[in-house]
């Protein structure tokens, strides 16, 4: 097995900083029909018990999507950049989405309540399962295991990433409910948390495990750059003095 190349954390925010900047106009026009989406759900959640059943599965099911449309723009060559093409590029695999999702989830809190540690174990090498179905097409149990492929040998490194993604993620919630504090617990309160929740910390969550895949395959504009760098010429033998 080739082993997997030795990971940077300045590299893979380098890679979060760049990928974002080169997606800057698809990346805002998903956040924030989503976000607007988001705020749709909340709003809809607040009715009773059955509208809060249903707001809990469309934002699954918008989590998912959004996550899956930008890990696509982001972690596939030649992805479109439009919403139409980025959704396209996502239906064969929806459902994948969605159990890997729930699976990963479920057992991760259940690793984290009852131990702590196995959960930030199954937190660092299920990172990337995510983008394994959307870029390599894996398959649910596929996911996992390439996910873990992907990370065996930069585990600490790669946690270390999880943690400073996750200070990173801390401020953007923070920001979120700075703004969204002076309008109250009411209807528009919900609203708006749910917009600035969406909007600030979304992108963050995705982009973050986005460029760490990219950086374990081999797939960050660092290791483009390189390969498409012309190569060395060698010097020419000198002739006779």
């Amino acid at each position: 097995m080739t082993p997997a190349p030795l990971l940077s954390i300045e590299a893979v925010l380098t890679e979060m900083k760049e990928r974002a900047l080169a997606g800057r106009q698809p990346i805002v026009r998903l956040t924030l029909l989503f976000a607007l989406i988001s705020v749709l759900i909340a709003v809809a959640g607040s009715g009773g018990a059955f509208g809060q059943a249903v707001s809990l599965g469309l934002s699954l099911l918008a989590s998912v999507a959004y996550t899956g449309m930008v890990v696509h723009l982001l972690c596939v060559p030649g992805s479109d950049t439009d919403i139409p093409g980025l959704w396209r590029g996502i239906v064969p695999v929806l459902a994948r989405l969605i159990w890997v999702t729930l699976l990963t989830g479920v057992m991760i809190a259940a690793g984290l309540i009852l131990f702590i540690v196995p959960g930030l174990i199954l937190i660092t090498i299920w990172s990337v399962a995510i983008e394994t179905v959307v870029a390599e097409r894996t398959t649910v149990f596929e996911s996992l295991r390439r996910s873990r492929e992907l990370i065996r040998g930069n585990g600490w490194r790669a946690f270390l990433f999880l943690v400073v993604l996750a200070l990173l993620l801390l401020m953007a919630a923070t920001l979120a409910l700075l703004v969204a504090a002076p309008f109250g617990t009411g209807l528009p309160g919900v609203a708006v948390s749910a917009f600035a929740v969406a909007a600030l910390v979304n992108p963050v969550l995705v982009i973050g495990p986005a460029a760490l895949y990219n950086c374990l395959s081999g797939g960050s504009l660092a290791d483009h750059a390189l390969r498409d760098s012309p190569e060395p010429v060698e010097d020419l033998p000198s002739g006779p003095d």
